[in-house]
């Protein structure tokens, strides 16, 4: 069972079957319930012991994701789900649809009636993955976010059902390491990564060095946060979505490798040559391989 997920596996097929089967938390019911109370915690604190979870895998249907909410004769109200992420949401429908309340990135109204009101409901979702994320929303909305951001923003995404969920913060730490490894100086490093305003369009191979460098400071910073990032995403049973090699290079890997086979990117939005248009690695050439196993050694550490 994984608990994180490559991009490039999404995909894949073995043995007749996708690998999208063997994606699941494999995170225990405990962890999951104790995240989901937490959450309660954070979000309704004089309220929260008004609510009780229970996490029960053998709950879903099909691998699909199911809530129940009653309201106990003591007032109170038990939520029941398949997995944190299933519990968080049922909490969340509860809000919604018999509180009238509302919960969204900065502005919430949880003014909770009383006594709360009755429930006897089971909800199954309709979808097995509820993905979230896209590459360039790391550089609209969460270029400068500190954990407090996130871990409100991850008890976002759990109350709203998603359970596989792009995650990008620190990559460039670890790219460094990779980089590191194949011998690129530390000036040749810096000249390919944006500073971290910009670090979407560099993942996508559009520009580089613009708005940069990174300080090591920086990475260090990067990577730590993604750590807590990811730890609380899988708490809820989130399985996070990890990135992989697409092929991007900094123009210094020919220095190194002379005769690999790459093609200089077209410019991109008038960048001129400073900033625009790393290499792409041809996925046939061996260094591909390479680089990827590399990479995929860094990524799993995390």
């Amino acid at each position: 069972m994984l608990h994180y997920v490559l991009l490039v596996t999404l995909f894949n097929v073995v043995d007749g079957r996708s690998t999208f089967s063997l994606v699941k938390t494999n995170v225990n019911d405990e962890t999951q319930r104790e995240a989901v109370e937490n959450l309660i915690a954070r979000l309704i604190p004089e309220h929260s012991h008004k609510f009780s979870v229970i996490i029960n895998a053998k709950l879903a249907v099909d691998d699909k994701d199911v809530f129940k909410l009653e309201r106990l004769s003591s007032g109170n109200v038990q939520i029941t789900g398949s997995t944190g992420v299933a519990a968080a949401s049922g909490f969340h429908h509860y809000l919604k649809y018999y509180c009238s309340c509302h919960v969204s990135w900065e502005a919430s109204n949880l003014n909770l009636p009383s006594p709360l009101p009755n429930v006897n409901v089971t909800v199954n979702a309709q979808d097995r993955f509820r993905y979230y994320q896209n590459v360039c929303t790391a550089s609209y909305s969460f270029a400068w976010w500190q954990w407090k951001d996130w871990e409100k923003h991850i008890d976002w995404m759990a109350l709203n059902s998603y359970n596989l969920v792009l995650a990008l913060t620190g990559v460039e730490a670890i790219w460094k390491k990779v980089y590191e490894r194949l011998n690129l100086t530390e000036e040749e490093i810096k000249a390919h990564f944006p500073g971290p305003a910009f670090l979407a369009w560099g993942r996508m191979g559009n520009i580089r060095g613009w708005g940069g460098p990174l300080s090591d400071y920086w990475h260090g910073k990067s990577l730590q946060l993604q750590h807590k990032i990811l730890d609380r995403m899988r708490s809820f049973g989130i399985v996070p979505v990890l990135p992989a090699f697409a092929g991007h290079v900094p123009r210094a890997i020919q220095r190194l490798f002379p005769n690999s086979k790459v093609t200089k990117t077209e410019q991109w939005n008038k960048f001129n040559d400073t900033y625009c248009c790393p290499y792409l690695l041809e996925p046939t050439d061996p260094l591909f391989q390479t680089i990827a196993n590399m990479f995929m050694d860094e990524v799993s550490i995390i």
